[in-house]
């Protein structure tokens, strides 16, 4: 028995593990904003839930927050909308404008669990597979506080644990996680610019010859 035990063991530490975004966001061109001599400035309020969007049992996950920051910071300085961003509300100035930004991470929990015995007793030949939705949800305050506009879209990442995964542990859920956020972040930056809730200056910085 303990034999079995450890080579179970030792079959779950070297099963391959690679995930996929669901990629049902699709990659969004976000427009050039760079010409205008006046830029808004913003406040992101972000928190990561674990649960549904709307759900009121929904919970916090800050671990999980922290993990994502790289990619929002990256993917705020990369969209060229705002003149200055913060994530720390200490540093909101008069006139910023608030973007709630949150993410509701559910998926089949019970699922996952049966998916992954089945998975470690037969010593990862029969690959385990779980599947985690992500709910983003975008609502723009205006320096007064008051909602202009909201958004939200959806996608998933699946991940798949076992020995013939092991050529294609490169791709891990960490960077599909990243990916996900990013396209979704982004799409929802789009339609903030589209709908025009947002102030740019009116003129644009003049053209050197």
């Amino acid at each position: 028995m303990k034999l079995k035990m450890l080579g179970m063991a030792l079959a779950f530490t070297l099963a391959g593990c690679a995930s996929f975004p669901g990629d049902q966001v699709p990659e969004t061109t976000l427009p050039s904003m760079a010409s205008y001599q006046q830029r808004p400035s913003v406040f992101v309020d972000f928190t990561f839930y674990q649960g549904k969007a709307g759900d009121t049992n929904a919970v916090e996950v800050p671990q999980a927050k922290d993990a994502l920051k790289p990619q929002l910071e990256a993917s705020l300085r990369d969209s060229g909308l705002f003149s200055r961003y913060t994530l720390d509300e200490f540093q909101k100035q008069p006139g910023d404008y608030t973007l709630k930004l949150n993410v509701y991470n559910s998926g089949s929990a019970g699922a996952a669990m049966v998916s992954g015995m089945i998975s470690g007793f037969t010593f990862m030949v029969i690959p385990a597979t779980a599947k985690d939705e992500y709910t983003m949800t975008l609502q723009v305050m205006d320096a007064q506080n008051q909602p202009v506009s909201t958004g939200q879209n959806n996608d998933s990442v699946r991940t798949w644990m076992g020995l013939i995964f092991i050529p294609m542990m490169a791709y891990t859920p960490e960077e599909a996680i990243n990916d996900s956020f990013r396209r979704q972040l982004n799409a929802l930056l789009k339609q903030m610019v589209d709908q025009q809730v947002l102030k740019y200056a009116q003129g644009q910085v003049p053209l050197r010859g």
